[in-house]
């Protein structure tokens, strides 16, 4: 009895997915539904969600990232790249002359999704930067 519960742990531990992909398709779906708001970024450690408040993110299924408020829109470009599990933001510089919205350009590493909440950590894990956006 024991042998057999463990060949069959064993045998489901093969025949089970690997989270990361089946994590970046999903989040396509999710994202491209919708409009979001940034609830926690943090940058080295320092929160500094605030920056982003007021904002609304959309991602289009072409993969136009847009960035409105009060009325004013900048638009960048996202993606999914799911042999590598990351979800890449392009809004332009990631500088003093582009801030907030630069602060978000790069290739984060996904670490969740829902239908609802999608969490995401740089994939320079030395940075401490750390991004959620929750659907509106």
């Amino acid at each position: 009895m024991r042998t057999t519960l463990l060949f069959l742990a064993l045998a489901l531990s093969f025949v089970s997915c690997d989270p990361g992909n089946n994590v970046a398709s999903d989040v396509s779906q999710v994202a491209s539904s919708g409009t979001w708001r940034v609830t926690l970024f943090t940058d080295s450690g320092n929160d500094e969600t605030t920056d982003f408040s007021g904002y609304s993110f959309t991602f289009s299924n072409g993969g136009t990232i847009t960035a409105l408020k009060n009325g004013v829109s900048k638009t960048g470009t996202w993606s999914v790249n799911t042999s590598s599990n990351k979800f890449i933001i392009d809004l332009s510089p990631k500088d003093n002359t582009n801030k907030p919205l630069g602060e978000l350009t790069d290739d984060w590493k996904i670490l969740s999704a829902s239908s609802t909440e999608i969490r995401l950590g740089d994939d320079n894990t030395a940075s401490n930067e750390f991004l959620t956006f929750t659907k509106n």
